[in-house]
């Protein structure tokens, strides 16, 4: 399966060394999102213009979850 890695980004970027192993890109946009929803509930960052970068293992942009847009 392939690795993803969910970066917090700002003006700096917080990496998600680890990564985690969704089944497909569709996925990963789905945890993405969920880690999205997680942080504004428990560290209100809505209003920052972070996002969350989704990369595939070959470092890769698959999509960016703004939190922001969350809701």
């Amino acid at each position: 399966m392939p690795r993803y890695h969910f970066d917090l980004v700002d003006s700096k970027t917080v990496s998600d060394e680890g990564g985690t192993e969704p089944s497909g890109d569709i996925e990963a946009m789905a945890v993405g999102e969920e880690i999205a929803h997680r942080l504004i509930r428990e560290h209100q960052l809505k209003g920052r213009h972070y996002f969350i970068l989704v990369t595939n293992e070959d470092g890769d942009e698959m999509g960016r979850c703004p939190l922001d847009s969350v809701h």
